[in-house]
């Protein structure tokens, strides 16, 4: 764990407007700075899965200290996943090609794997696109389930 004077200070300068929260763009900045390559896209994503409101843009103190945290551990962890072996994955659940998974594709892949009875009420499977559906559109993209297949590896 870094330094949390360390990390206020940073956080601290960051907040140009002093409102308190810091926006996607005034962590973009910071992310650049640091020689990390990050699109704005990934950047929103993560900021959405650390924050207290899953749709909201923008962080506070305490989950700014864990997004430092994130990025710091994630430059250690970038070999963790076959990008390539987890996009041939993203593939079978994404049956219709249109980038995302459904609720409905998630639960026939289920089913047909045997993992979920053919009956289980969809329910279940909107719950779980709920709880990684950061984006709050009601599928996932290869990011959320990424996020997703990472989760369930390491519980």
């Amino acid at each position: 764990m870094a330094d949390l004077n360390e990390i206020r200070r940073v956080y601290e300068m960051l907040d140009k407007n002093g409102v308190g929260a810091l926006t996607v763009d005034e962590i973009c900045g910071f992310i650049n700075k640091l020689g990390i390559s990050m699109s704005g896209e990934d950047l929103r994503f993560i900021v959405r899965s650390k924050g207290q409101d899953d749709c909201s843009d923008s962080l506070r103190f305490k989950e700014f200290v864990d997004l430092y945290e994130f990025i710091f551990n994630r430059e250690q962890d970038e070999g963790e996943y076959e990008t390539g072996d987890l996009m041939e994955t993203f593939k079978i659940f994404d049956q219709n090609g249109d980038g995302y998974i459904s609720c409905e594709e998630l639960q026939r892949v289920l089913s047909t794997m045997g993992l979920i009875p053919q009956t289980q009420h969809p329910k279940q499977c909107e719950q779980m696109i709920r709880t990684f559906d950061l984006d709050c559109n009601g599928v996932l993209d290869f990011a959320e389930f990424k996020t997703m297949m990472s989760s369930q590896l390491s519980a």
